[in-house]
């Protein structure tokens, strides 16, 4: 969002865009193009995300951003579950409500310049910030130096999800969750699904 301020975009009245009231507002952007699927995978990531980080122990000097970071993901996730619950309709980007099945094939685009007149620069900044504080931590306690994500790819797929089911719920499309799958594999030397979860979960990368 920091990018569409350089372009003109004017500032909004949420200087904490991790609070909830940001965040009930951002649910209608992205209802403007986002299938219903999609935020509701989005929500659930959210909610496996904090779950995961709610067992970690964090040092003392990262404690605002983790605070930010975690307010984000549940507000995030409690705006959308409530806006879903609602039963509003659900419109493509074309203003007709259409079926779930349709809606898939919709491009999943965030309309960035709209999420970004809702907050101010330095609540964008400070998001942003706390975003990579977290980041970094979070990289550099993995085991074998594998990311958050990785981790939390290889969880999903060692309680026997479907690719594209993990590829829609972490925000990818199955053509890109295929790419990160292949890299994953080749950092963990092994050829594919099977040997890199039964190799995590012997070598104690996941749960």
């Amino acid at each position: 969002m920091s990018e569409c301020y350089r372009f003109g975009v004017p500032e909004g009245p949420h200087s904490e865009p991790w609070g909830a009231e940001y965040h009930r507002e951002a649910v209608h952007v992205y209802n403007e193009s986002l299938p219903w699927t999609y935020q509701r995978d989005i929500a659930k990531l959210f909610r496996d995300s904090l779950s995961a980080m709610a067992e970690g122990l964090i040092p003392a000097e990262l404690a605002e951003d983790w605070a930010i970071v975690t307010a984000y993901m549940r507000e995030a996730a409690d705006a959308i579950e409530d806006w879903l619950a609602s039963g509003e309709p659900r419109p493509d980007r074309s203003g007709l409500a259409v079926s779930p099945e349709l809606m898939a094939d919709i491009p999943r685009v965030v309309h960035w310049d709209a999420l970004a007149a809702l907050t101010t620069k330095g609540g964008t900044r400070r998001l942003k910030d706390a975003c990579v504080a977290v980041k970094l931590y979070l990289d550099a306690e993995a085991p074998q130096s594998l990311k958050a994500s990785e981790r939390l790819m290889l969880g999903k797929l060692a309680s026997g999800a479907a690719i594209s089911d993990v590829a829609s719920e972490m925000g990818y499309s199955e053509r890109s969750m295929y790419r990160e799958l292949s890299r994953l594999w080749d950092k963990l030397g092994v050829s594919g699904r099977a040997a890199g979860v039964h190799k995590a979960t012997a070598e104690g990368l996941i749960d």
